[in-house]
């Protein structure tokens, strides 16, 4: 019984082999997207106890509770979507004190829509979160999520999202819809790795550890193999 089962289990991975069509997914060119920047996304921490600073966040925001965080955001530098984020924690320093962390965040990718923007960040198993920087340079959070990359498709904007991390491996295709709510659209076999728009606008996402997908322009998500697969990331 073991062996058929083993022998099943084999021939199903045959048979999805076999379904993945064969493409050519050439490179990504950051050419091809002039809507949108990448950088080196990164994180600068400072926390303080200052009782000053801890006043001033609360009579900002209000009283809230660890359980509901809840943060202030402030626009650094528009052209590179750069911003500061701060909200209140335990005090690693001090027994049951509050604390306020600002963290310094610059999202790897910066995407236009309109007069808005939307920021992506992807940290890892720390985390990461798409915000919303609008006309006015006011910051807003969207959702938690690891960014991978942003795209303009013919049915909207287009969010690829995931974390790979110990016994974890997931994988999201999002929509942003109006007032820049996401709606899910579609799972992935992995978190995504890479992506980049094809030749025939379609968009071909990597995913972690093997394993590709094509989002057609009709909007129809299929497994595909890469005849050839040259991933050369253009960000700075």
């Amino acid at each position: 019984m073991k062996r058929i089962a083993i022998l099943a289990l084999l021939l199903s991975f045959s048979a999805a082999a076999k379904f993945s069509e064969e493409i050519v997914c050439g490179t990504y060119d950051g050419l091809e997207y002039p809507y949108k920047k990448m950088f080196k996304g990164s994180v600068e921490t400072e926390i303080t106890e200052a009782d000053a600073e801890v006043r001033y966040f609360f009579d900002i925001l209000g009283e809230t509770t660890f359980e509901q965080r809840q943060w202030l955001f402030e626009l650094v530098d528009k052209d590179t979507g750069k911003y500061k984020k701060s909200f209140p924690r335990r005090s690693p320093y001090t027994d049951n004190k509050v604390a306020i962390e600002h963290q310094t965040i610059q999202p790897h990718v910066v995407f236009t829509i309109g007069s808005n923007t939307v920021a992506g960040s992807n940290n890892g198993e720390f985390g990461g979160e798409l915000v919303l920087i609008d006309e006015n340079g006011n910051v807003s959070h969207i959702a938690d999520m690891n960014v991978e990359d942003i795209y303009q498709m013919p049915f909207g904007v287009t969010v690829t999202s995931g974390l790979a991390h110990m016994g974890s491996n997931v994988g999201d295709i999002h929509i942003i819809q109006g007032e820049f709510k996401l709606e899910k659209f579609y799972g992935l076999v992995g978190a995504p790795r890479s992506s980049w728009l094809l030749s025939n606008g379609d968009l071909l996402i990597n995913s972690h550890p093997t394993g590709s997908q094509v989002l057609t322009k009709a909007g129809y998500l299929k497994r595909v193999k890469c005849i050839t697969n040259n991933y050369v990331p253009a960000r700075s």
